[in-house]
């Protein structure tokens, strides 16, 4: 058996320490590791092989934080976010053609599981012979916020799905509770040839059977924006449903973040820097240095970063996702990204931005490099702070060491290397009439 991690979303609830290009997958809500690592580590101790789904804004951070974990090759890159149905049948492609018929274990990046639910994946994998399974969660509570499952005829391992039911009212959800629904987790279970069949047959306009992981991704752009429930799941007589009454987590909100944490005596959750006072019920986190004090405070949502604050009830805290889309609308930077930005050669962190000037530090790994460029509208000094850089300026090559500097002016070819054996750190500084990002010219 396979693990594929779906890891391409972009955690907008979780807003303003998710972001667009570093979204929830990628935080450590609940100690020192990240929801992504987590997921993955926990599967290697009983799939195989563990492959990752994610986008190209993603892909830098995947690769960098599961460097030890997981493969570059089974890091799959899609062209455009199309949602978990274009994600599983490019996934199910490739382990086909890499790995046979191999059953494969769809998890979402996100979730908290415990062990004894990849226990139950093992005995339920025969079962992927012939049917596309899909793991219901025993409810403990009439939640609103979950799909429901409505299982069918009894198997040796799980149910038929009669049928599935969408997000309810709380008085629906308790009907589904008394008539022994479970939640839908969105965890998966299938065998490629069984999709693959199932897939032809109930949407062909999708799959004709034919198209190889290559072609397939060629037109992905063209495959309409569509979840694997919807476009297949809900729409084949061959499906079957395993519960699952062990430890689950969706953090797909604050208040599930809440949930998670651990409370002090006064039933707060906290992180990072934080000092509360006659306060209870709060969760405050902080990925930011700045001390965060609080008196009297009751069930208040407080997340801090180094440029954006969230202070919110926790009543409130499902409206984010609605504020978000908001801010987007308004061009705000802030929805998309944080201070410290992955790229390809390592990563950098803004350190100050006004609008004729900005000041970086960069962050390079061994044998890395910035591509050979030029700016038409700004020029840049950088200064070595740690390592030792291969510069190239115009026609001519040098090296720097630390405390040492070069000046870029406009329109000048550029490229930076690191050739050391440690990462080199530099401070970047941009002046000029227009410093945004787009005023790039690549020349490799």
């Amino acid at each position: 058996m396979l693990g594929l991690i779906l890891a391409g979303g972009m955690g907008t609830r979780l807003w303003p320490v998710s972001r667009e290009l570093y979204p929830k997958q990628f935080l450590s809500l609940n100690g020192d590791q990240s929801l992504i690592r987590g997921t993955v580590e926990r599967s290697l101790g009983y799939v195989d092989d563990v492959l990752v789904c994610t986008n190209g804004d993603q892909f830098f951070y995947v690769r960098d934080e599961l460097e030890d974990l997981v493969d570059e090759e089974n890091i799959l890159v899609e062209p455009s976010k199309r949602d978990t149905f274009p994600a599983i049948t490019g996934g199910s492609l490739f382990i086909r053609e890499k790995f046979g018929d191999e059953p494969f274990l769809v998890l979402p990046s996100d979730h908290v599981l415990g062990e004894d639910f990849f226990e139950l994946a093992i005995e339920a994998s025969d079962l992927s012979d012939e049917y596309l399974i899909t793991f219901g969660v025993e409810p403990s509570y009439p939640a609103t916020g979950y799909g429901y499952i409505n299982p069918g005829k009894e198997l040796d391992t799980g149910y038929v799905v009669d049928s599935f039911k969408e997000k309810p009212s709380e008085e629906e959800a308790r009907d589904f509770l008394d008539d022994g629904y479970y939640w839908n987790s969105g965890i998966f279970l299938f065998k490629p040839s069984v999709y693959e069949k199932e897939l032809k047959r109930n949407s062909p306009n999708v799959y004709s059977g034919e198209q190889s992981y290559s072609e397939f991704m060629d037109g992905y752009e063209d495959y309409d924006s569509i979840s694997v429930d919807y476009a297949l799941m809900e729409k084949s007589d061959k499906v079957a449903t395993v519960p699952y009454s062990g430890k689950w987590k969706d953090i797909g909100s604050w208040n599930s973040v809440f949930e998670l944490m651990e409370k002090d005596e006064n039933g707060n959750s906290v992180k990072g820097d934080v000092k509360l006072r006659d306060s209870e019920d709060n969760l405050v986190y902080s990925k930011n240095n700045r001390l965060i004090v609080g008196l009297g405070l009751k069930d208040l949502l407080i997340a801090d970063t180094e440029d954006a604050l969230l202070v919110s009830s926790k009543e409130k805290a499902e409206e984010v996702k609605s504020l978000v889309q908001e801010l987007r609308k308004e061009n705000r930077e802030e929805v998309e990204k944080h201070k410290k930005v992955h790229k390809p050669w390592g990563h950098y962190k803004q350190l100050e931005e006004s609008e004729r000037y900005g000041v970086r530090h960069l962050t390079i790994p061994p044998n890395e490099s910035i591509s050979l460029q030029r700016h038409h509208h700004r020029a840049e000094h950088w200064v070595i702070v740690q390592g030792t850089a291969e510069v190239k300026k115009g026609q001519d090559k040098k090296h720097l060491n630390e405390n040492e500097s070069i000046y870029i002016p406009k329109s000048t070819k550029h490229k930076i290397k690191n050739p050391g054996k440690i990462d080199l750190h530099l401070i970047e500084i941009q002046t000029g009439e227009y410093i945004q990002e787009d005023d790039i010219k690549r020349f490799e």
